[in-house]
Formats: C-alpha cells, structure tokens, sequence
C-alpha cells in the first residue's frame, strides 16, 4: 500500500437514539481529526466523511499518512555556571541533561549567546506509525464523547451511549491492530439485520460505502435522507396530494432507518373532525409519520410511513401501519372529546395546582397578574382591554387539558379550538394562541392586537419576575428561556411602533409583582439592560451597523420602536459627505467637554464672543434648533440629521479660527458652552461621534 491512504473507522453497536445520531458523528470525526492533525498526520482535519446509521458510527479519513515523519528536536540544557563545577568537571545536573537525551556528556554542545552558554543538543526523533499512535488516539476521543447518558456493559470500564459489538480499522487496504470495549478490530462490518445479516469484508476503505449498499444498508446520513424525501413525494405526486416533510422529523426517520421504504396508507376521513394539528402531531409524534394535504391545502385522510426493510407484500406492510395509526388517531379524538366536556374557564382553578416558579407561584397566580397587566400593554398596542383581559384569564388553561398534556407541543393552539368551541369571541380564542408567538427565533409575531398585548405581558411578567426571583441565565444555562422572552419583547415592542418605553413596560410588570417579589430601581435597570442587549443583536441582525446601534444608544432614550427609527436614519446619514467633519467635530467637543469637567448646560454670553466664527456658529446653532424641534416633534430623524447636517461649515470654521481652550476663563467657559450646546442638539438624535470608532 501507498503511504497515504484513507483511514476508515467504523464502531458497530446496539440501536442508537436517532435525535443523537448526527451529534455523536460530529464529536468522533472532530476528535479523531484533530489529535491526527496534531501528530502530522493529515493536513485538512476537515476532509472527513461522516458516515453512520442507528447501528453504527462510522468516520472516513481522506489521506491519512501510515508513519509520522522523523525529528530532530533541540534540547537546552542546564547553564554553564550550573553544568560546570569549579574545576570545569560536569556537575550532577550535567550529567542528567546527558542521560535524559540518551547522550555521553563528551557528546553534548554549547549553546552561546549575550547571555551566557548553555549545554545543547539535537535528538533525532523517529516517527511513529498510525497503528502505534491510534489505539491512544481513539481511547482519547471516545473518553472525550463520554456524556451524561454513556453506559457501561457487561464487565467493561469503557463507557459509551449504547453496547459496542464489534470494529472495524482499515488503513486503505490495510487492517489496523486496535483493541477496545473487549473487542478486537476486523475488516469486516455487519448488514441490514433482515436483508444481508452476518458478516460483509471490506477490503478497502473507499469501498466501505458499496459493500454496505450492497448489504441493503445506506451508510450515507445524507443519502438516506434524501431517499425518504424523493420517496414520499414521489408516493404524494403518484396521489395528487403534497407531503407535509417537516426537516427535524425526516431527519429523525433517517436516523431510525439503514434502508429506507416509505409507504403510504390510509386512516378513517372521521379522524378529519379532530383539530389537524392534534392529527399532525399524532402522526409525526406517536408514529414518524407524514401528513398529506390535497391541492386546496387540507389534510387528507392519508399519510406515508417509512419502513427499515422491502417488503414482497408492501399491502400488508402498509396495513401494518395503519393498524398501528388507528388507535393512536382515537386516543386524540378521545383528547378532544374529553377535554370538551367542560369550558376553559371551568379548568383555571386547577392552574393553582401547576407549580410556575417556586418564589413567583402558581400559572393561576401568573395568570392573575397578566390580568393586570394587560391593562398597561393593550392600549399601548392598540388593543381591546376587555378582549386581553379575557384571553389572559383563559390563556394557560389548555395546559391541564388531555390533548395538551399528551402533546404539549400544541399548548396555545389547542386553547384557541377550546375557547371558539366555548363560544368566545374570535378575538379572545386568537389571542390564546398567539400570545406563544414568537415560540423560537424567526417565527412570525401574532396576527392579532390582544394576542400581542398578552405576549408582551406574559413575556414581561416571566423576565422580570424570574430575574426578582433571582434565576436568571448563567452561561449556557437558561431554564426559563429568558434570552428568547427578552427577544420576544424587543419584537413585539418594535413591530407594534408604540410609544411605550421599555423602562416604563418594565415598571408597569414591576408594580404587578410587586405583591410576590421585591422589584427596585437596580433589578428594573438590571432587567433593562438585559433586553437592551437582545435589542442590539437583533437590530444587528436587522443590517445595522454595531456603530450605529451603539451611537443611537448613547443618544436620548425612547421607545424600541423610535430606537430603531433613529439608528436607520443614522446609518443613512453616516453616507453623507458631511458625516466626517461633523462625527470629527463631535469627538472634539465631548473630548474638550470632558477635559474641563463642564457639568451642566451654561448660558451662552454673545458679548463675549471674540470673531466672526464663534457668532456663526451660535447663530446656526439656534437656525438648526427650530428646524430641529420641528423634525423631532414628527419624529422624522432623516429631516433632524439633514437639519444637523446644515452646521459641518460653520463647526469646521469655528475649529479651525478659535482656541477654544484659552487661557481667558470666561472666553474659554462661553466656547465651552456653546461646543455643549451643539452637542446637546447631536445627543437628541444619537451620540455621532461613536459612528467613527
């Protein structure tokens, strides 16, 4: 064989969970990559193909070096003071630098230089073969993928996420030594436990992924999912029905699966009655199944499963699954009509009885605080207070339902059926669901006003309560969601336009809590910066520039809504011919202002005014502020910037004609004002002299 060739590496053990297929490939590739980049055995430790089933994990290394090159290392030893005793013999410690590099003191060299001589050699290292330097290599990473859920067998030490039974290690053509998990490794893998049983060689790495198909086993992560999506569509097209391929279920189906056939089958149109979402969930939950709808979007009373094995009877396989589908179908219908038997409202006061937070109480103790609440954010969204009122007292109360409780997934969705089944208004049953929104990063805010008022409230109430409760995210921990709740409100402040504050939507949770937790002016300041960082990011991710966000934020406070207004003004504005001059000549003058410790606006004296630059300057100062006052009371920041804009001659003027800092104190304190009043003027808008760093 060559002295590169692909490394293969396959672990064969008992069915692993699908949901941790992918993640277990990533940690043994990176692992295994990394520690042979380290020896000098490959260049690229991202040339790895990730190869595994619910049976195996299986990494392919592309050209991996059989031996490690020779070295020659240079060793430093002990100084002559150190190495030499009065008489010039070797010391002790001479004498040990020798015997460590293997070497006679007469052997050894000098090493000279302004600071001395020290003893010094060169030790030629040879390299070492991959077979020597894996089975370290792979005890290491399999140590390193060793997590919470890792088991032990029989009676081994090794831990691993399910029983090992069996390795494979070829070195291209080649078979490594390596023994591991009571196990010694042999060029040979398992297939398909029902199509190919027993034993399959493999002779050669590359060819790992042919003899496996030929196994009926696709290796591939990529290719089997690909297979179950031509599948089914090609399954829904031959139908006339399209299939609801959700990504996180056809990936979880690829990971159950080493030869993938999907089926289609058929269920009772009766099930239709049932709210689709519960049939979806159903489906998808209980059975890995896909939904189908018809060409006008409704759910047909079909579904495609996805079999591990070919079938000579595919109708019996498929009668199969609809056997199995059946009863789970009636559990739901049985959900639906159970839960039914009584109103929402009738199941609020078991909400008493759901723990939310052991300090903040009860969900019926939170609800009764967005009850409160919602009087604050509806009429800032424009919504109906009674409409709010009422979804909140009813907006947890699916929670303690049947079909919530077997698919929780559905909370919120399921209380807008309930409450429509009740009789509430569309405007009530809408807001129970929506208020959940956004549930994850990306989804849609709620359609309607009082689902977005009882969102804000809920999402202030859990923020702001959860911190009081003195739980808030440490690290990567965040039980309570709190980061998400933040972004929620940024959204829903944003998107709504209204003049509430954030500081003032804070005080008005604060005052709710108030009866449950201890909430000061620090927790409400802390709580505040918090979601002002979420605003950041997101406005970031919105396309604004990091300069812009922190010059805006630096500039008089306001709504998130007039906080965005402003930044996209600002960005624009940060393209004028006049922003240098004037993003220049605000850092001056906040430099300059600081330097004197100037607290306070002065009064601006004209009689002390020393030249025509500094009369120009006041007199286009004062010109700019009524246009000024005028953009800001319609809130139109591009008009306010253009009207700042007008000041870049006559500031470069004033800077380049006056001292500012004479020696003259009284001069000196009426430039320093009027520097204090244009930046005042700058600050309504946003501190422009960050939009330079």
């Amino acid at each position: 064989m060559s002295e590169r060739a692909d490394l293969l590496i396959e672990i064969g053990c008992e069915e692993l969970p699908a949901g941790q297929l992918n993640g277990q490939l990533e940690l043994l590739a990176r692992g295994l990559g990394s520690r042979l980049a380290d020896a000098g055995l490959i260049e690229d430790a991202d040339d790895i193909l990730r190869l595994g089933t619910p049976r195996r994990l299986a990494v392919r290394i592309a050209s991996v070096e059989a031996r490690q090159s020779d070295q020659v290392l240079e060793r430093k030893g002990p100084a002559e003071n150190v190495a030499l005793d009065a008489d010039g013999r070797p010391t002790k410690a001479a004498e040990g630098f020798a015997r460590s590099v293997g070497k006679s003191f007469d052997e050894l060299e000098w090493l000279e230089s302004d600071q001395g001589r020290w003893l010094f050699t060169r030790v030629e290292q040879p390299g070492k073969s991959l077979a020597e330097l894996l089975p370290e290599m792979f005890d290491a990473t399999i140590r390193a993928m060793a997590g919470a859920r890792s088991m032990r067998w029989s009676d081994r030490d090794e831990r691993f996420l399910r029983p090992v039974r069996w390795l494979l290690v070829l070195h291209g053509n080649e078979a490594l030594p390596l023994e591991y998990f009571g196990l010694r490794a042999r060029p040979e893998t398992r297939g398909h436990r029902i199509h190919a049983p027993g034993w399959h060689a493999v002779e050669e790495a590359r060819a790992y992924e042919s003899v496996l198909e030929q196994a009926c086993v696709i290796v591939d992560p990529a290719r089997r999912r690909q297979r179950i999506v031509e599948q089914a569509e090609r399954l829904a097209g031959q139908a006339g029905l399209t299939a609801e391929l959700d990504e996180a279920l056809v990936d979880e189906v690829s990971g159950l699966t080493e030869w993938p056939v999907a089926v289609m089958g058929r269920f009772d149109e009766d099930f239709l009655k049932i709210p689709e979402e519960a049939l979806v969930s159903s489906l998808e939950q209980h059975q890995k199944s896909f939904a189908l709808r018809d060409s006008k979007g409704r759910l047909a009373p079909r579904f495609i499963a996805v079999a591990n094995i070919d079938s000579d009877d595919p109708e019996l396989m498929t009668g199969g699954f609809e056997r199995v589908i059946r009863p789970r179908l009636a559990d739901a219908r049985f959900f639906w009509d159970q839960d039914r038997r009584s109103p929402l409202v009738e199941k609020r006061e078991r909400l008493d009885a759901v723990l939310f937070q052991e300090k903040l109480g009860s969900i019926g103790d939170k609800v009764r605080r967005l009850e409160r609440l919602v009087e604050t954010t509806a009429p800032a969204l424009d919504a109906s207070i009674d409409a709010s009122a009422r979804a909140a007292q009813l907006c947890k109360c699916d929670l303690v339902t049947e079909m919530v409780g077997e698919f929780p997934e559905l909370q919120g969705i399921m209380g807008r059926y309930y409450a429509i089944a009740d009789g509430e208004s569309r405007a009530v049953a809408d807001a129970i669901e929506g208020h959940y929104r956004p549930r994850h990063a990306g989804d849609e805010l709620a359609a309607d006003p009082a689902g977005r008022a009882l969102a804000l409230a809920d999402r202030l109430d859990t923020l702001l309560g959860v911190f009081a409760a003195g739980q808030k995210p440490k690290g990567g921990k965040d039980p309570f969601a709190l980061r998400r709740a933040a972004l929620g409100i940024v959204r829903l402040l944003s998107d709504s336009g209204t003049t509430l504050t954030l500081r003032k939507a804070l005080e008005a949770a604060g005052r709710v809590l108030g009866d449950t937790v201890a909430v000061d002016d620090a927790l409400l300041e802390e709580v505040e910066q918090f979601v002002f960082e979420r605003l950041r990011s997101w406005a970031s991710e919105q396309g604004l520039e990091t300069n812009t966000v922190h010059a805006v934020a630096a500039g008089e406070s306001g709504s998130v809504a007039d906080f965005l207004a402003r930044a996209r003004a600002v960005q624009q504005f940060a393209d004028d011919p006049a922003m240098a001059s004037l993003v220049a000549a605000n850092k001056r003058a906040g430099n300059l202002l600081k330097q004197a410790g100037l607290e306070g606006r002065r009064r601006i004296d004209p009689g002390l005014f020393d030249g025509a630059p500094e009369a120009a300057l006041a007199e286009s100062i004062d010109a700019c502020e009524k246009e000024l006052d005028a953009a800001m009371a319609h809130t139109d920041y591009p008009a306010a910037l253009a009207a700042l804009a007008k000041l870049r001659e006559p500031v470069d003027r004033f800077f380049d004609d006056v001292m500012v800092m004479c020696d003259d104190e009284a001069l000196r304190n009426n430039r320093l004002a009027l520097l204090d009043q244009l930046r005042t003027m700058f600050l309504r808008v946003a501190d422009v002299a960050r939009l330079g760093r």
